[in-house]
């Protein structure tokens, strides 16, 4: 009796748990309805993670050029003080006895540098560094728009890939009726029909993969933009495909080479690590420091009736460094590995900006041909079935020929699809390599959408 009263418990709360489960779920996750590429675009530059840190690190970097301007400035400081004291001491003489003082004090003070090379050094090291970090900035940017066009364009290409395995599944349901069919007048063998079997469940195990791969784009998208998007544009029937423009491989290579983010924010950090080493060596040199000062001390009271004094100074202060130990070299050598380090950080930047631009650049153009090729295969592929089904209904063909023609228009369709995705990825990776891309771009192909 405890247990069908626990049973039934258990079973009035299932709907209550999940009624709170969808509701937490929807306060976490706002969904988006009816999206374009340029729409998931701003909602990616506002809600990105990744791309945050690097416009927050940016923000602080910029920070760093007042920094090494306030260490030329003159340092101006102000100090002021009271006490009171009470004393009681014992003597001869008439010095015994108690007494109660107060002193007031104030020190102003200015320190203004001279010459001080190292910081002169730090400001220019601060100018590379902001230009290393605005060149960052502009290539997040252009690889935030490539992640997003990406992640765009694998969804659709999975609701592609659903949709061709749900008509491949429907088509050979059909076609397993009409062999069960056949089968019960005597027109087919029983072969047939396992065949005709085998292909529509092969057909719902890919509907099954279709659905989850829907799922898990829709995740990867979710994670850049902060949100699940229900409804998408979708790509044109037809849409244009161009050359690249110019058409040559080496120009293309020459622009990334001078124009690459990569590169540019390379050259900088090579810039301010440059600095460094001569920041470092200026631990040799001298400073001068002009010093000024003005203090004021008042004392009330005391054994001998009340004082008060005042002071002015002003002049300069040279400090010549003798010796530390070794420790300027020991940090100018380190400076001279950094460098080193960075260059060869330049040296690959380069590598991989010529490497990737080629890539993308053939891309572009074999993604024509491919796109070309793909519509066709996908015309004769349609052209094929309807030969094979025909056949079949005379007994030329078997199920097991209509199956495969079946699967090979499905394969063609999505083959189709991707590649014209994959070609306008790369005529954007082609324009991030060479340091050209924009949101332009974005919204060039967002036009391309129904």
């Amino acid at each position: 009796m405890k247990d069908n009263n626990l049973n039934k418990i258990n079973t009035d709360l299932k709907p209550r748990v999940k009624i709170a489960i969808c509701l937490l779920v929807t306060l976490i996750i706002k969904p988006v309805y009816a999206t374009n590429l340029q729409e998931i675009y701003q909602l990616a530059l506002e809600n990105d993670a990744q791309y945050k840190q690097v416009v927050a690190a940016n923000l602080a970097t910029q920070e760093q050029k007042p920094q090494a301007i306030s260490q030329l400035l003159p340092n101006v400081s102000l100090s002021a003080g009271t006490q009171n004291v009470n004393a009681t001491s014992s003597g001869g003489f008439g010095f015994g006895g108690e007494t109660d003082t107060n002193a007031h004090n104030y020190n102003f003070s200015l320190n203004q540098p001279v010459f001080r090379w190292d910081r002169y050094l730090q400001l220019r090291q601060a100018a590379a560094v902001i230009e290393q970090s605005n060149a960052q900035l502009l290539a997040a940017q252009q690889n935030l728009i490539v992640r997003v066009a990406d992640a765009y364009f694998n969804v659709l290409a999975a609701m592609d890939t659903l949709t061709f395995a749900q008509a491949e599944k429907l088509s050979l349901s059909r076609q397993l009726d009409q062999t069960n069919q056949r089968f019960e007048v005597g027109l087919t063998a029983i072969t047939d029909v396992q065949e005709a079997k085998a292909g529509y469940d092969r057909a719902v195990a890919s509907e099954i993969v279709a659905e989850n791969n829907v799922d898990n784009t829709r995740e990867s998208l979710g994670e850049i933009i902060g949100d699940y998007v229900m409804e998408f544009a979708f790509l044109q029937e037809e849409i244009p495909l161009v050359h690249p423009d110019p058409d040559s491989i080496d120009d293309w290579t020459t622009t990334a080479l001078e124009q690459n983010l990569d590169i540019l924010a390379g050259m900088h950090a090579v810039e301010a690590a440059r600095q460094q080493v001569k920041i470092q060596r200026s631990g040799h040199l001298p400073t001068l420091d002009l010093q000024a000062s003005k203090s004021f001390q008042y004392n009330s009271g005391g054994r001998f009736g009340a004082n008060k004094s005042k002071s002015e100074n002003i002049g300069v202060q040279l400090t010549v460094p003798m010796f530390q130990g070794g420790l300027v070299n020991s940090r100018t050598r380190q400076a001279v590995h950094q460098l080193d380090q960075e260059l060869e950080k330049l040296v690959q930047a380069r590598r991989a900006s010529q490497r990737s631009t080629r890539q993308s650049y053939l891309g572009v153009i074999s993604g024509i041909s491919q796109v070309e090729a793909l519509k066709q295969a996908v015309v004769s592929s349609e052209t094929a079935l309807e030969a094979i089904q025909a056949g079949y209904e005379v007994g030329t063909r078997t199920a097991v020929d209509v199956i495969g023609a079946e699967r090979n228009l499905s394969q063609n369709k999505r083959d189709y699809a991707r590649a014209r995705y994959d070609y306008l990825i790369n005529t954007m990776r082609l324009k991030q390599a060479a340091g050209i891309l924009s949101a332009d771009d974005v919204a060039n192909i967002n036009n391309l959408l129904n």
